[in-house]
């Protein structure tokens, strides 16, 4: 065997070493967690315009525009016998649409405790205005990204009120919109900064980290990234009209 073609047997076997290690980095986050959601095949949208978003390293965001089929991803609920403890509660407060291209943090509708407003502090520290709504599915619940996005800041650790939380920017509308889920359970978190998420990807399990009376979720959605609006008139209005 000649150099030549030594060379070339060398770079496939690189080269296919390389796809097999990028394969087993990216299926774990999905693979070892046993309350992730199961995936099915996602559904085609050719009507949807998408502004893609990308993470630098110094933690800007370039938006590119560009049109294209984009893909809901559409989430299987699995029952509470092969699951146990997820989607212990239901409730007819929202109607998701899985084929939607913004959905719901949850597959289906769930008692909401806390609305977004005024309010008397549950606790030490918590503040008299909730920024978002308290979702209680029960814990160990598996919550899913409300849109396409690119993930911006995260908590794996339970160090602030927040507890375990990750946020995700979106482009909706040529406008920046930020969703952020807090107060998951340490070890569910399923995301990384600079990642891109599509919706319904998994973000991580309901948990009782931060500054938290009870198992929830406490998710809110931000315009420009910074200002909290009513989670609940945002996603009614977005689900049933994207």
């Amino acid at each position: 065997m000649n150099v030549s073609v030594r060379k070339q047997l060398s770079s496939a076997v690189a080269l296919a070493f390389a796809a097999l290690l990028a394969v087993s980095v990216s299926v774990p986050a999905l693979a070892v967690n046993p309350y992730a959601q199961t995936l099915a095949a996602p559904a085609e949208r050719s009507d949807v315009g998408v502004q893609n978003l990308t993470a630098s390293g110094n933690g800007t965001i370039t938006v590119a525009q560009d049109t294209f089929s984009s893909q809901a991803i559409q989430a299987t609920l699995r029952t509470e016998d092969s699951l146990p403890g997820v989607y212990s509660q239901t409730a007819n407060t929202y109607t998701n649409d899985l084929g939607s291209a913004i959905q719901w943090p949850f597959l289906v509708g769930v008692p909401i405790s806390t609305d977004f407003g005024p309010r008397i502090p549950p606790c030490d520290g918590c503040s008299s205005f909730h920024k978002g709504l308290d979702m209680n599915p029960g814990v160990n619940t598996p919550i899913q990204a409300v849109a396409d996005g690119v993930v911006r800041e995260v908590s794996s650790t339970d160090k602030s009120g927040l507890g375990v939380y990750a946020i995700i920017d979106h482009m909706i509308e040529g406008r920046l919109v930020s969703s952020l889920y807090a107060h998951m359970g340490e070890g569910t978190l399923a995301l990384t900064v600079g990642d891109p998420v599509l919706v319904g990807q998994l973000v991580g399990n309901v948990g009782n980290t931060g500054q938290s009376t009870g198992p929830h979720l406490h998710f809110e959605i931000l315009l420009n990234g910074i200002t909290p609006t009513d989670p609940y008139a945002w996603l009614t209005d977005k689900v049933s009209t994207s």
